[in-house]
């Protein structure tokens, strides 16, 4: 068997779960490969279309780039849901004595499950034209009374009080206009005059002007806030590649038996959790090391707890992080 360096990266020209396998060598000329991807496991090592299983199985795979000495294939939801990040897998071309070791890459997951097949992405729909919402209706103002003949009265000689009605309409006027402008600087008229941005016009933007990934988290949490858990997941994810120190720790606590929260995570992941504590450690985050420090004496409290298997004690408990 001849084994070579593979290159496992997320696909981004496809919606959600699609990562990309590059073989640094021409393998034929067929369009779809079967591929068997196996793992270090005592009980299920091989994947397979129904997710590890201890038999040997192999999941399919699309061929979509063929260059001089390289082919790039292709692997769906079915494949990458099931891949957890940073986990070291074998990859074999069935039939072909061909093979590689990579290390899983983040790819984000499809929501509400796969689809059970290779698909393209649909045609992008034409934008929608922008629209103002959640103004508040204006009435009609009401018909004029029809009019009534005058009747002829006799003049009455003005009083002298009504001389500081001249003082008091332009005193009413400028107190009505300093109000308007007062409610404008305040922002009470905002939500009218300038309607908030749309969550996916939103993220289309900061992914090409947030360089460091702060903007981008706080768009995760107005987006989960307002029930959009897709650009919520991207846009934090974004924001953690790009270096957000936040984005990072607040992955790292979904994914904590501790602090695990399922609308967020799928599973709660131990090793996870504790290498996002162990980087930002290194980094400097001081929250981070009292994080860790709880996930490992919660470990050691609780050696029963079906959460903490496989657990890597010695790479993130032992020793000090000052």
């Amino acid at each position: 068997m001849t084994q070579v360096p593979l290159q496992v990266a997320e696909d981004e020209s496809r919606l959600f779960g699609h990562a990309l396998i590059v073989f640094p060598q021409e393998l034929g000329n067929s369009g779809r490969f079967r591929l068997s991807i196996t793992r270090k496991s005592a009980d299920t090592p091989y994947l397979g279309d129904g997710g590890w299983q201890a038999r040997p199985a192999t999941v399919a795979a699309e061929v979509v780039n063929r260059t001089a000495g390289s082919t790039t294939m292709v692997v769906g939801p079915e494949v990458c849901d099931r891949i957890p990040v940073d986990l070291q897998v074998k990859i074999e071309v069935d039939g072909l004595n061909v093979w590689g070791n990579a290390f899983w890459p983040p790819v984000t997951p499809q929501p509400g499950g796969w689809s059970q097949e290779l698909t393209t992405p649909p045609v992008a729909l034409p934008p929608l034209p922008e629209r103002f919402i959640d103004r508040v209706p204006v009435p009609d103002p009401p018909l004029p009374p029809p009019p009534i003949a005058p009747v002829a009265q006799p003049i009455a000689k003005p009083k002298s009080g009504w001389r500081y009605l001249y003082f008091v309409i332009p005193l009413a006027l400028l107190l009505a206009a300093a109000g308007t402008y007062g409610g404008y600087r305040l922002g009470w008229l905002d939500p009218w005059i300038n309607p908030p941005e749309p969550l996916a016009a939103r993220f289309e933007r900061l992914k090409r002007t947030d360089k460091d990934g702060h903007e981008l988290f706080d768009l995760s949490g107005d987006a989960y806030r307002q029930g959009n858990g897709g650009i919520g997941l991207q846009s934090i994810n974004l924001a953690m590649e790009r270096g957000n120190q936040d984005a990072k720790l607040q992955i790292a606590r979904w994914y904590d038996p501790i602090s695990f929260d399922p609308a967020k995570a799928d599973r709660p992941d131990a090793n996870k959790a504790a290498r996002y504590y162990f980087e930002l450690v290194i980094e400097g985050k001081a929250e981070a090391k009292d994080l860790l420090r709880s996930l490992c004496a919660k470990n050691a409290s609780s050696p029963q707890d079906p959460t903490f298997n496989g657990f890597l004690t010695n790479t993130y408990c032992e020793g000090t992080l000052e």
